[in-house]
């Protein structure tokens, strides 16, 4: 079920800010070897569909922000090692303006829009996952 996102804006000033994911988007966070690299990666795969994305380099993750709700019919059975974050989760969000240095960073920042399209996202990360791991059997219904 996809509830509607809260008005949101990443925070303003000179450092991150813990925020509560589940209000105005959840986050999909995904390894870098399965976001970025060589070969059809998620961020690749996406192009312009994209919405913004956090980079995270300590953790080597980057999370993708998705209406709250939006992937709860995803299987995540076919996307090991990727999660939701949603409600009880709170990410480290850099102000708009971080693109570099060495801390947490938008690797896509959010000024057109900060949300991707849960669909196209779920479809990407399915295909970058079998790249990267090899195809996956769906678990049994």
């Amino acid at each position: 079920m996809t509830t509607k996102a809260d008005p949101w804006i990443p925070p303003s000033g000179r450092s991150t800010q813990l925020q509560p994911a589940g209000k105005s988007w959840d986050a999909v966070r995904v390894p870098l070897s399965i976001g970025i690299g060589i070969g059809k990666r998620t961020l690749d795969l996406l192009g312009d569909a994209t919405g913004a994305v956090i980079e995270n380099p300590f953790d080597k993750v980057l999370y993708w922000l998705i209406a709250p709700g939006s992937a709860a019919d995803w299987d995540m059975s076919l996307l090991p090692h990727i999660a939701v974050w949603g409600a009880t989760s709170y990410i480290e969000v850099p102000p708009a303006d971080f693109r570099k240095g060495p801390g947490v960073r938008w690797l896509v920042p959010p000024h057109d829009r900060h949300l991707s399209a849960p669909s196209a996202l779920y479809a990407a990360l399915q295909t970058a996952t079998r790249e990267a791991f090899g195809p996956r059997e769906e678990a049994a219904r």
